[in-house]
């Protein structure tokens, strides 16, 4: 008789998350992500099948709570501050200095694997459709300029806090970065 899933997978997903966003892909040993997650190696094979799938899964359920915290930031009623806020935690925390799992992954895996490049594009897009969200209800309440293209500005921006995270990273600092956030900012104010 096969034995019933002792652990809470959401959890155990976010786990995942966690480590290969901390450690990538293949610097991040089955043994060791099993010990992360909280579950042996056999669970996490008879679970989810290989490291890769795993992998594939965690950066879906990256991309999608980036998206959606995004899209709850558009329910504010102060969307400029928002949008500060989002680029300044990028700057001065970088998600605790992990970065992107999604700007690490297209690093780490370049153009040599097109799953992988495919589920990436996938999460910057609807990171991007989020943020146009946002910029669409800034237009609607006049805090954002209503003259520019909700599409260009989020890839605009897209890119810009791809910017970020990889100078953040590098160790640049607050100080250093702020003018950037300035310019991003003035596109859309």
């Amino acid at each position: 008789m096969a034995r019933s899933i002792e652990f809470d997978r959401d959890e155990v997903m976010a786990r995942a998350v966690d480590a290969f966003w901390r450690y990538g892909y293949e610097s991040l040993p089955a043994h060791v992500l099993a010990g992360e997650m909280g579950v042996s190696k056999s669970s996490l094979y008879n679970t989810f099948g290989s490291k890769r799938q795993l992998f594939l899964e965690a950066i879906e359920i990256y991309a999608n709570a980036k998206a959606l915290a995004i899209r709850n930031a558009s329910e504010a009623q102060r969307l400029q501050e928002q949008l500060r806020g989002i680029l300044l935690h990028i700057v001065k925390d970088n998600d605790g200095g992990r970065g992107c799992l999604l700007v690490n992954t297209s690093i780490e895996f370049g153009s040599h694997d097109p799953e992988v490049r495919r589920l990436v594009r996938a999460g910057f897009q609807s990171i991007k459709a989020a943020f146009e969200f946002l910029f669409i209800a800034g237009q609607r309440s006049g805090q954002f300029k209503r003259d520019i293209d909700p599409a260009i500005w989020a890839m605009t921006l897209i890119a810009g806090i791809a910017g970020l995270r990889v100078l953040a990273k590098a160790g640049y600092t607050e100080r250093q970065l702020s003018p950037v956030i300035d310019n991003l900012m003035r596109i859309a104010a």
